[in-house]
């Protein structure tokens, strides 16, 4: 059950008014994880285009499925789910590719490359991998998903899971190396 603290809504209250049809109380849930659910859907998605088309479908789908929200957990989380689920299911509409094996992946890279990068910068570096890329460290490194969730996610095996990882990890260094001058 979602404490409710001074400055922060009551997400159980709100989503079963708002699945009530109250369409303030639906106003007060749009506002208050809006910026977070696009920021999950423009991270998954690559390009604002495709972001802003499943940002609305993300809503929608939360707006036919309000009423399931129970309290257990918090409201946010619960949404969080319903957004990456709308953006894994039009990742998987693209049918994506695997990762292919580079000779070359093998990337050695000094931690100072990494703390030299702002937040910014390496949400930057990740929106210009692949989409099979993109998606696993998003779902690893970024939702926190392990690989059995993963597997699952994407219907694939767990040491498939783990073995994209560890090339999209690669990538992602051969990316920020070559950003950096270094080939």
């Amino acid at each position: 059950m979602e404490k409710n603290q001074p400055n922060k809504p009551n997400f159980t209250n709100l989503a079963k008014s708002a699945a009530a049809g109250d369409e303030e109380a639906f106003k007060q849930l749009y506002e208050a994880i809006s910026g977070k659910m696009y920021s999950i859907c423009l991270r998954y998605a690559g390009n604002k285009s495709d972001a802003n088309d499943w940002y609305q479908d993300g809503f929608i789908k939360l707006i036919n499925n309000l009423s399931y929200f129970r309290g257990e957990g918090s409201f946010e989380g619960w949404a969080r789910k319903v957004f990456i689920g709308i953006c894994i299911d039009n990742l998987k509409k693209k049918i994506l590719p695997v990762v292919p094996i580079e000779a070359d992946l093998n990337i050695a890279i000094s931690d100072s490359v990494y703390d030299k990068l702002s937040m910014d910068d390496l949400f930057r570096i990740i929106q210009q991998l692949p989409d099979f890329a993109r998606t696993i460290i998003n779902l690893s490194l970024i939702e926190g998903y392990n690989h059995k969730e993963i597997a699952e996610i994407l219907n694939i095996s767990e040491e498939g899971s783990r073995s994209q990882l560890f090339r999209a990890r690669q990538l992602m260094k051969k990316t920020i190396l070559f950003q950096n001058g270094t080939k």
